[in-house]
């Protein structure tokens, strides 16, 4: 789900006779949850009023149930059944129709207490139809119900996660503000997930994608996928096979924990880390093999392996479709430029049809371009990829100011340094380095060295630790000093 859109991992088809229901990967016999563990939420004055009123109605309506009571426990049990061969065939609506509003269809079983289960299957449904604020009105009800139950935490942070991935889908519409609460709505719920039963992988797996894939925080993915993974390799054989389902998420937490450890700059670890991924999935195949060999090649290219890279890159190539997997084309085009083979670089960006080129794709293909001394085509890639580019459209500027100042255009370079600059503020708020950079070059090579000193100053204020500001502040003294009084 996480990786190709808003999809839902089944619960196994089989339901406890008894009073709970499994869900996703549980064993059919429940564990209790750690008698250590505080209690989740504490509840408002205004339930403790209404629970306190209800209590009574409740112990009321248990005690005139008598012979009834047996029956009602059979009902529960049938309907559970019920709902779970029909959850094996994915007939979602039809336990919604059968069982939903379960006031409604089974006033007895909400009347004595007992109809918490069911609400939370047919939560389950509706986030299964894409109706997650219904599923999650429902399933905030059995929390209330049921606080300290790891299913429902567990199914409330998932189907709020879900959401958001159809909402980055554009398969339903959040706002910024329901886009944050529903964020950590998530967060809150798998961390009360965690809290009951802390020795499972698939709730830190996608707290970790959450982080990652929703917020961009990968910082604060890699302790999580890390979690999923040592969870999982601390199981006995006899767990992993009760466990099983959970597996696909273990492999899927190496993956990402290797993307992790490469982005944190250790790509040592990260490559030791995939090896494990690539094992583990020879015969499961939850990863494509495009998927796979291009991140071993990723790998390989940060580790300075260009040899290794280009296999890696080139098997994944082989089973690509170009105009899907254009990343595996760009990345075998920049190690092909790295090794200063032009040639095979150009051809790498030729198997991606023009109109399928994204602009981090053209980016690339403009320094191929500008390899092979065409500096006329790569400036026009680049200003079509900057006249396309909604969000990253500084990066396409910033390329152009360099191309410009390399052809000692310096009024082209400083315009497009300038233009790179004023994007970013509008965009994030904040001055762009190297917008700023580049600006106080090209003012220097046109020997207008007082606006040069003045870039060169905002450039420390906003960025100190600029690599290359303590020797463009060396040039712009010199050229100072050397300037006829």
């Amino acid at each position: 789900m996480e990786t190709t859109g808003a999809k839902i991992l089944h619960h196994p088809a089989n339901v406890q006779s008894s009073e709970q229901a499994t869900h996703d990967g549980e064993p059919s016999r429940e564990i209790p949850p750690d008698p250590n563990a505080c209690s989740l939420e504490a509840p408002s004055a205004e339930r403790t009023a209404e629970a306190a009123s209800s209590e009574a109605d409740l112990l009321t309506s248990l005690a005139a149930l008598g012979v009834n009571e047996e029956r009602l426990k059979a009902e529960r049990r049938r309907a559970l059944g019920e709902i779970s061969a029909l959850r094996a065939e994915n007939r979602w609506e039809d336990i919604l129709s059968l069982f939903h509003p379960v006031e409604e269809k089974n006033p007895e079983l909400v009347a004595a207490g007992r109809a918490t289960a069911i609400r939370g299957e047919v939560a389950f449904a509706l986030g299964h139809l894409g109706r997650f604020d219904e599923a999650i009105e429902l399933y905030r009800r059995c929390i209330d119900e049921e606080p300290e139950n790891f299913h429902y935490n567990a199914g409330l942070a998932y189907t709020a996660y879900d959401s958001l991935y159809a909402a980055r889908g554009r398969q339903i519409v959040l706002h910024p503000e329901e886009r944050k609460a529903r964020i950590e709505l998530a967060h809150r719920h798998f961390a009360a997930a965690q809290l009951l039963r802390p020795n499972r992988v698939t709730n830190y797996y996608r707290q970790g994608m959450l982080y990652k894939s929703i917020q961009g925080k990968k910082e604060e993915a890699l302790p999580l996928f890390a979690a999923a993974v040592r969870n999982w390799e601390a199981y006995s054989a006899e767990e992993m096979k009760a466990r099983h389902q959970e597996r696909k998420n273990y492999v899927k937490a190496l993956y990402q924990l290797a993307s992790c450890e490469l982005d944190a700059g250790k790509p040592s670890r990260a490559l030791e880390t995939l090896n494990r991924c690539l094992l583990e999935d020879e015969k499961s195949g939850f990863f494509s093999t495009v998927h796979k060999y291009f991140a071993l090649g990723k790998v390989r290219f940060e580790l300075g392996d260009m040899e290794s890279s280009v296999q890696a890159l080139s098997f994944a190539a082989s089973q690509a479709v170009p105009e899907e997997d254009d990343y595996v084309f760009e990345l075998l085009a920049r190690v092909h430029l790295c090794r200063k083979d032009g040639d095979r670089a150009w051809e790498a960006v030729n198997r991606v049809p023009l109109k399928r080129r994204r602009p981090y794709f053209r980016w690339t293909e403009a320094d191929v371009l500008a390899s092979r001394g065409e500096w006329e085509r790569a400036r026009k890639v680049l200003v079509e990829a900057a006249e396309r580019d909604r969000r990253g459209r500084h990066k396409a500027l910033l390329r152009l100011a360099r191309l410009e100042f390399r052809l000692c255009r310096y009024d082209q370079c400083l315009k497009w340094a300038k233009d790179a600059d004023n994007f970013f503020r509008n965009q994030f708020q904040n001055p762009c380095g190297d917008g700023l950079f580049w600006q106080a070059a090209a003012l220097l090579r046109l020997g207008r060295l007082d606006e040069a000193q003045s870039a060169a100053r905002k450039l420390a204020q906003c960025m100190p630790r600029h690599p290359h500001l303590a020797k463009l502040r060396n040039l712009i003294d010199g050229a100072c000093a050397a300037e006829p009084q």
